[in-house]
């Protein structure tokens, strides 16, 4: 009893773990987005991004620290100072005519009116910048995946009905062959029949590579292991139409183009503030120390130490109509990126009310497509049975096989449209969960 037992919980645990190992099978779009996203460079740019602007800020802090120099000099002039021959008291003087001279000199900024500060924000803003732009390619990288998927799941549901199809017109064949067995049909009817097999033999070596290339493509693009035995979750269509935005900026409100507008407005905005701090007053302290002939005193003839130290100011009198165009010119791509905006938010308006009218119109239709499936696979039933009847020919049955076929696959091609169609608005729309 004891071993009937433990072989029965040993059957319950190895089942137990084949379905979970099923289940782990299965893909779901959000994960392939999130691994498609996770493993891309464009995420390692993102936190590049940043370093970069730490770096920037290192530099622009720099300039608070003293700026020291080490200077010499040696010279030779052809002449001195010499006075004349008729001054009233006798001053002779026999300078040298080569001079030496070697200093270190120091500069510390003490207000230089807020340049710094603005650069800091120019950086912080300049990675804003880069990091919105690289969202927007993030979201076109999920759209590959979206596409990607979509085509895997239509191909997989143009496999199935292959294979059904396929089914069908096998054991239709079995029962030409028992009719030519009994002397009720001929050998045209089978060779007709095992010709159009083959064909759909053929169609699903095509599928099947079709699909396997697309699934390399999208293990590419995950570094997910997707192969032709991996279950892809078809995701699901909220019932009813989406509401329609009231503006074209409630429509695309979630799209990462419109934060790349924003951040470029305000670097534009940062500029101007940085060119009006350059035109601002600066004071610093300079320093300088040293030894050399002539010392400050230049009537000494030997070599002497020198030091002096005191306060700059520095007032900019030139480059205000530099600063003039460079904000005009700011102000003119700032009126650009305006433009940008409202021409990216109607072409956004006009894309989604493509897609609701192109959501409601598959609703309308894959409603329909399982009554014309099972009124065509009807048909086909009674085709078979004049068939094998004698009534029609293998011609006439194949063409009605031939409508079911067409119906199956357009039911499945419809239904995955519609999935792709409400993956489209949300994509738009800056939606994707």
């Amino acid at each position: 009893m004891t071993k009937r037992l433990f072989f029965a919980l040993f059957l319950l645990s190895v089942a137990g773990g084949s379905v979970a190992a099923q289940e782990a099978s299965v893909l779901t779009l959000q994960q392939c987005r999130e691994a498609a996203v996770s493993r891309s460079p464009l995420t390692e740019r993102q936190g590049l991004a940043a370093e970069k602007r730490q770096a920037r800020d290192r530099v622009t802090g720099a300039g608070w620290i003293p700026q020291i120099d080490i200077n010499a000099q040696a010279s030779y002039q052809n002449e001195t100072v010499r006075f004349p021959g008729d001054l009233p008291i006798p001053i002779s003087l026999d300078l040298p005519k080569d001079q030496y001279k070697a200093t270190v000199d120091l500069n510390q900024v003490i207000y230089d009116g807020g340049s710094m500060r603005k650069t800091r924000q120019i950086n912080a803003a300049t990675e804003e910048v880069e990091t919105a732009s690289l969202a927007v390619q993030l979201d076109r990288l999920r759209d590959r995946v979206n596409d990607t998927y979509v085509r895997i799941l239509l191909t997989d549901r143009q496999l199935k009905v292959n294979g059904l199809m396929q089914q069908t017109l096998a054991s239709d064949i079995k029962s030409v062959e028992t009719q030519m067995a009994n002397g009720t049909a001929t050998g045209a009817a089978q060779a007709a029949l095992t010709a159009r097999l083959l064909e759909l033999r053929q169609q699903e070596a095509e599928l099947r590579g079709t699909k396997t290339a697309l699934g390399e493509a999208l293990s590419v693009l995950t570094g997910l292991t997707v192969t032709d035995g991996t279950a892809l979750q078809v995701p699901k269509v909220p019932v009813g139409l989406p509401e329609a935005a009231a503006t074209g900026e409630d429509v695309a409100g979630g799209r990462t183009e419109l934060q790349l507008y924003e951040r470029q407005q305000e670097q534009l905005e940062i500029q101007d503030k940085l060119l009006n701090s350059k035109a601002i007053p600066k004071i610093s302290l300079f320093a300088s120390g040293g030894y050399g002939r002539p010392g400050y005193n230049f009537l000494d003839r030997d070599f002497a130490l020198m030091a002096i130290g005191g306060v700059r100011l520095n007032v900019p009198l030139t480059g205000w109509e530099t600063a003039r165009r460079e904000k005009q010119a700011n102000r003119i791509a700032s009126r650009d990126i305006d433009e940008q905006r409202r021409d990216f938010e109607r072409n956004v308006s006009i894309e989604v009310a493509q897609y609701r009218t192109e959501i409601e119109r598959l609703r309308q239709v894959t409603a329909l497509d399982a009554q014309i499936v099972a009124a065509r696979t009807a048909v086909r039933e009674r085709s078979l049975a004049q068939f094998k009847g004698g009534i029609i020919t293998h011609s006439d049955y194949l063409t009605e096989f031939n409508n079911e076929v067409a119906a199956r696959i357009n039911a499945e091609t419809n239904a995955l449209r519609l999935v792709q169609a409400w993956l489209g608005y949300e994509a738009a729309r800056g939606i994707y969960k």
